[in-house]
């Protein structure tokens, strides 16, 4: 099992782990997550992997050299500085900026070989100054529902106007985001929407005659099998036109919604450390407030994670641990670096410095994303990328991606 920062470097200490948490991400389970998607498409579409915000926590740069060695065109992130984090550690692949960036910052993205996302007026206007003296190779971003980034169908027009024939810029691609993917009714008339204003730029010049790629479908509108513009047939670019897909929650083996889906695998895993056990009397209060009186003489184990490490608060007198397929209930209110939790109908001998898991993938008696979102009101976004953000992450490989999904 590798180690992105595992062992703390301090004199008298070498070798040792010293985390009182830690964060394990499979690299196989990825792989299975990015086949089990590609089982699932057309083989004309491909897969540009979203990696950004850390690769939803997962660590960024071996999440993202693992996709790279399993031939993906390009990865997905979200501003400038996890570009070139990516190009610092030699990651070679295309890198599409999806975020936005500032104008100032264009020239600064085009040197380190990145590929901005222009979606407003003055990233055109400073694209188009930067491709007088040099060739600059950008995305175009289209709203047609969002409401965030992306020019809107009444700027199209504009967009044409200012590109014209400009030779030294090269649109290689044109992309949407739908806010509401698994809807097929409304995610269709979004796709008809973008559909005419591709057709406008073809129309105007803009792209020139030449291969590009459209993206359209994040996790959930890949799900409900809305990812290409079919509304109408004999369009003049469809010979140009490609396809990707961008996923992101589902890569990392979590469903869009709390339903399985079988074939999935979490790739996430945290544990906490016992660092202290000992026996409490019936009526004893735990934790801050006295929010928990022990119902019984009870066997207390405290857990090295807080809400310092991402476990929410929420989960306070709710959540538990699991060992071994058992759970362990939390006691009490979560502490910043603490958690205690109820040891006493342990099926097997628990020792301080054993290992539990709080995040896993919920089949396994363990808490899964998706049961710590609904308990929070949030999404599992939020969780995977918020949880063991302070702890140290491992990288195992527990199993070959050798299932057939034909």
């Amino acid at each position: 099992m590798e180690s992105e920062s595992s062992l703390i470097e301090i004199p008298g200490y070498a070798g040792r782990d010293l985390s009182r948490s830690r964060l394990i991400v499979d690299l196989d389970a990825l792989s299975n997550n990015l086949e089990w998607i590609r089982s699932r498409l057309p083989s004309s579409i491909e897969i540009l992997p979203v990696v950004k915000a850390d690769a939803y926590g997962h660590g960024m740069l071996p999440v993202a050299k693992n996709f790279v060695e399993k031939g993906v065109p390009a990865l997905g992130v979200m501003g400038l500085e996890e570009g070139v984090r990516l190009r610092k550690a030699e990651i070679s692949a295309k890198v599409i900026v999806m975020g936005g960036i500032l104008p100032s910052e264009l020239e600064d993205c085009i040197a380190f070989g990145l590929t901005p996302v222009i979606h407003n007026c003055e990233l055109l206007e400073a694209a188009l100054d930067l491709s007088r003296k040099m060739e600059v190779h950008i995305h175009l971003k289209f709203d047609v529902g969002m409401g965030r980034l992306g020019f809107l169908p009444e700027d199209i027009s504009w967009v044409c106007d200012k590109i014209g024939m400009e030779s030294s810029l090269r649109i290689e691609g044109v992309m949407s985001h739908f806010p509401e993917g698994e809807k097929i009714s409304e995610t269709s008339r979004q796709i008809g929407i973008f559909g005419c204003m591709v057709d406008e730029l073809w129309d105007r010049g803009a792209l020139c005659d030449r291969p590009f790629v459209i993206h359209l479908a994040n996790s959930a509108a890949f799900l409900s099998g809305q990812y290409s513009v079919t509304d109408k047939k004999n369009r003049a670019w469809e010979k140009y036109a490609r396809y990707w897909i961008r996923p992101g929650i589902l890569l990392y083996g979590i469903p869009v919604d709390p339903l399985p889906l079988p074939g999935l695998k979490p790739a996430m895993e945290i544990q906490a450390r016992l660092i202290s056990l000992k026996t409490l009397s019936e009526g004893s209060r735990i934790s801050y407030g006295g929010t928990l009186s022990l119902s019984r003489k009870t066997r207390v184990g405290v857990l090295g994670m807080g809400y310092a490490d991402g476990l929410p608060r929420e989960l306070s007198n709710w959540g538990w641990a699991s060992r071994m397929g058992q759970k362990f209930p939390f006691l009490g209110r979560v502490c910043m670096d603490m958690v205690m939790v109820d040891v006493t109908d342990a099926e097997s001998p628990v020792c301080l410095g054993d290992w539990m898991t709080v995040l896993g993938n919920g089949e396994d008696s363990s808490m899964s994303a998706w049961d710590i979102a609904g308990r929070i009101r949030s999404i599992p976004y939020e969780i995977v990328c918020r949880m063991g953000n302070r702890s140290p992450r491992f990288y195992s490989r527990k199993a070959s991606s050798s299932e057939n999904f034909g």
